[in-house]
């Protein structure tokens, strides 16, 4: 059935011609409404337009009427001052020179002011000239309504209508002094021809000026006789507009249909002076008119859509050959990915959709290479790592290195332990073994192996042997009882180490020199002595020469070798005084441990923390492993060192650290949890990750391949970004403060040294004092000047340095000539470590190790941009 189905769709319309179809269809489509939206828009716009203009001739009809009023009253009261005028009419004995005289006066200035008709009357009333009609005298006009409001002795003002024809007139009354009342005079305007054309000017509306008798006549309009014809027709039906303005209403808005076509009118009732409607002006606009230029637009909108459907149909089919054939190859790609082939290399020189289309694809499938290539990194790592009853070291890869290698004798197990039957004493071996482990591991060695009651253990990296020394003074005061003391011995030198396979069997095997010196000296020393070889005096020196010692050297009595003796208590007294083996540079009288005492594994912290392991030690505190029984989950706990208690500073430093590193929610950041305090001493609980850092990495393999590094350079600046966000520095970024989960993921820890970017308050970080590891600082925070992010970018630099190069751009025999190194020398080229190295990578990682502030990267999402442009 489905083969059926999928031989139907086969034979079917083929793409090309659907792809045609489907744009003729749409085209029409958008055409039609395009028409149809156009029609709509262009019937709202016109009637809108319609109805402006509409407006403004009501606004026209009353500003021409107020204008006429006030033009006739200043006539009529120029008229009734005219002392020629009252002399004619009070003064003068025979009435009928009075009144021809009148006549004339009225005559003779008619063309000066320019009224159309002027009427001289009694106090009753009575015509006694007429300026339109010579014989009209002795006309009793006191009926007429402007008459009738004039007579008690007021202006009046009102539409005049004699026959069919309208006037705006004005009476006025006529007195010789103050009281003496003697007659009145009335003016007008004709509402005509050029009153209408006026008006229409002003609106640019059609107007037409109707009177109402039995029938409504138009007297003055500028309509076309036949839509005039067809306006008078449809007042006369009495309806509507008709009805109105016998009524003397206004209306507003009606709809006509004038000579065929569509028309909005606007009715002004006509009063006169007693508010009786003796006509009205109605204003109209034509509604085809306003249509007449979109109509043109409509059929020019449907050529030019016929047009392109055509024109579309002969370019789809070259559009879809070249559209179609990048589609293919990325959907061929996308079917090798989904099968886990993700090795391929798709063209993004197109600038087109399809062209960003494959560079997304060509940046997943590089984002799909870097994480598998980092997986199996990380895997084939993992698949090394000691079991967790175990403690035995990761086989790692066969390789030649330079080592400083521990080796511990528990001499007291050389002998039956007294009182303990066997399982008694396996508990005791068990106990030596964890807190020599913890002690190696927290000093950044790995314990190699156990034979007997002897434990090897290997330091390498920088400062391999001050950190070793560290270790080794931790181990040696431990043990109250001297005769139960171990021996601790150190040597250095070249070895080989790497998985060696027998009867099926597979081992890690350690051999060189240094393993030999290890046996020679151990046999050398007495119970709580620390044996150095000559390479780790050397090695030494001058830590040993800064603190007041100096060894002497003393040749063995079973060997000719020379060897150092140093004492337990010495031990102590120099990592405990000067600070060797600590992580962090301290200003001079600063005391510092790597362990916490009371807290070991198997130990109950507050009836709620049950300490597992220690996962290392830094410049502040100790991190142990351990089982928070309230959430019932692991947890990285880390606990302030006893020596920095007394410093309120330090408390409220770890207070803030809670504070900062709580906002940080990312992927690629260390969550942190809970601050409290247990027995007086403040704690953090972290999440706990089983992963492997960034440090063991560098130490198993030199350098990072370039995919995984590039993946992890990438989740180092997300995750400090989002940091960063948050105004919240690292200060401290290094390997050490990287970890892996076993699925590649990369997360930001450590938080301890974080600042503001912003300072709060002047002089937070104490003068002198070094926040961080020397190897990663950037000049300005050696110098200790205010710093900002960029100080955090100088020390990715670093890292990203050490990741694709294996090599730390300074490296010295001491802290204080890599600090210089830092503040004063260039960064040497990653290429003169690594020749095949991307040159922009290159590039990225100079300007990160800029000196001057101001070179490097702005911020660290500028710095991410740049590596998301590198792809495996």
């Amino acid at each position: 059935m489905t083969t059926t189905t999928n031989a139907s769709r086969r034979a079917g319309l083929s793409l090309g011609t659907r792809v045609f179809l489907v744009t003729s269809l749409l085209i029409l489509l958008s055409v039609g409404t395009a028409v149809v939206l156009t029609t709509i828009w262009v019937q709202s716009t016109a009637r809108a337009e319609a109805e402006r203009s509409l407006e403004r001739s009501s606004a026209a009809l009353e500003a021409s009427q107020q204008q006429g009023f006030e033009r006739l009253k200043r006539l009529a009261q120029l008229f009734a001052s005219d002392p020629y005028l009252v002399a004619y009419l009070t003064e003068s004995t025979d009435r009928e020179t009075a009144v021809a005289s009148s006549l004339d006066l009225l005559v003779e200035r008619q063309p000066t002011l320019g009224y159309d008709f002027a009427i001289l009357l009694d106090t009753g009333g009575k015509v006694i000239a007429r300026s339109d009609d010579p014989n009209a005298t002795g006309q009793d006009l006191s009926r007429r309504a402007l008459i009738s409001e004039v007579l008690p002795g007021s202006e009046a003002a009102g539409v005049w209508q004699e026959g069919d024809r309208l006037y705006y007139a004005v009476a006025v009354p006529m007195k010789r002094g103050v009281f003496d009342l003697f007659g009145f005079l009335v003016t007008g305007f004709a509402i005509d021809k050029s009153t209408v054309n006026q008006i229409s000017s002003i609106s640019g509306t059609h107007v037409a000026v109707v009177t109402l008798g039995e029938q409504p006549k138009v007297i003055a309009t500028t309509l076309l006789p036949a839509v005039e014809g067809d306006l008078a027709k449809a007042l006369g039906t009495g309806k509507g507009m008709g009805e109105a303005m016998k009524a003397g209403r206004e209306v507003e808005r009606a709809g006509l249909n004038l000579a065929g076509e569509p028309w909005l009118a606007r009715q002004s009732p006509l009063m006169d002076a007693a508010g009786k409607p003796v006509g009205a002006t109605i204003a109209l606009a034509s509604l085809g008119e306003g249509l007449a230029a979109y109509r043109r637009i409509q059929l020019v909108l449907i050529a030019a859509g016929l047009l392109s459907a055509l024109l579309a149909g002969g370019l789809s089919f070259f559009l879809v050959r070249r559209t179609l054939m990048p589609v293919k190859q990325l959907a061929a790609a996308a079917e090798a990915a989904r099968q886990g082939n993700y090795d391929q290399r798709i063209s993004t020189e197109r600038g087109d959709e399809v062209g960003q289309l494959a560079g997304a694809f060509d940046e997943l499938l590089a984002d799909l290479r870097e994480k598998r290539d980092m997986e199996t990194y990380v895997t084939e790592l993992s698949r090394n790592l000691p079991e967790p009853s175990q403690s035995k070291a990761a086989m790692g890869a066969p390789q030649t290195r330079e080592l400083l290698l521990m080796g511990i004798e528990l001499r007291r197990f050389a002998r039956p332990v007294n009182g303990a039957g066997p399982q008694a004493t396996l508990d005791l071996l068990a106990i030596d073994l964890k807190r020599i482990s913890n002690a190696v591991s927290a000093n950044r060695g790995h314990v190699e192996g156990v034979v007997g009651h002897r434990v090897l253990a290997r330091f390498d990296g920088a400062s391999r042997g001050t950190r070793a020394l560290a270790a080794a003074a931790q181990i040696l005061g431990d043990v109250n009882e001297e005769t139960d003391s171990p021996v601790v011995a150190l040597a250095s030198g070249r070895t080989v180490t790497g998985p060696v396979s027998y009867d099926e069997q597979m081992e890690r095997g350690l051999v060189g020199l240094p393993v030999q010196q290890l046996e020679s000296l151990l046999r050398e020393a007495t119970p709580g002595e620390l044996l150095l070889s000559r390479d780790v005096h050397e090695e030494l020196r001058e830590p040993f020469e800064q603190a007041g010692y100096r060894l002497a050297e003393r040749r063995g009595l079973l060997s000719p070798q020379p060897l150092y003796v140093v004492s337990g208590q010495m031990a102590s007294r120099l990592t405990s005084v000067r600070g060797i083996g600590r992580e962090s540079v301290t200003p001079p009288g600063a005391t510092g441990a790597d362990t916490l005492s009371g807290f070991s594994p198997g130990a109950l912290m507050g009836q709620r923390f049950e300490i597992l392991a220690v996962l290392g030690s830094g410049g502040m505190g100790v991190v142990y492993k351990a089982r928070d029984r309230e959430l019932d989950d692991l947890v990285a706990l880390k606990m302030l060192r006893k020596e920095l208690l007394g410093d309120p500073g330090n408390l409220d430093r770890l207070k803030a650290e809670i504070k900062l590193a709580r906002k940080i929610t990312h992927p690629n950041v260390l969550r942190t949890h809970d601050f409290g305090e247990i027995g007086g001493m403040p704690y953090i609980s972290m999440e706990y990750v089983r992963g492997v850092t960034l440090r063991y990495l560098l130490d198993q393999t030199h350098r990072l391949p370039f995919s995984a590094g590039l993946r992890l350079a990438k989740q180092l600046c997300a995750g400090l970004g989002a940091a960063h966000a948050q105004g919240v520095m690292h200060r401290d970024i290094k390997p050490e403060n990287l970890i892996l989960e076993p699925t590649g993921n990369a997360k930001l820890m450590d938080f301890g040294i974080a600042r503001p970017i912003k300072r709060l308050e002047a002089g937070q970080t104490q003068a002198g004092f070094i926040v961080g590891t020397p190897l990663y600082l950037s000049p300005e925070q050696l110098e200790g000047q205010e710093v900002d992010a960029r100080a955090d970018i100088y020390s990715t630099g670093v890292v990203l340095y050490e990741i694709f190069t294996g090599e730390l751009p300074f490296n010295g025999s001491n802290a204080v000539e890599i600090m210089m190194k830092h503040l004063r020398d260039p960064a040497p080229p990653p290429r003169s470590h690594w020749p095949e190295i991307p040159p922009k990578l290159e590039a990225i990682i100079l300007r990160c190790l800029e000196k001057n502030p101001e070179a490097r990267y702005r911020t660290v999402e500028d710095l991410q941009k740049d590596l998301e442009t590198l792809t495996a």
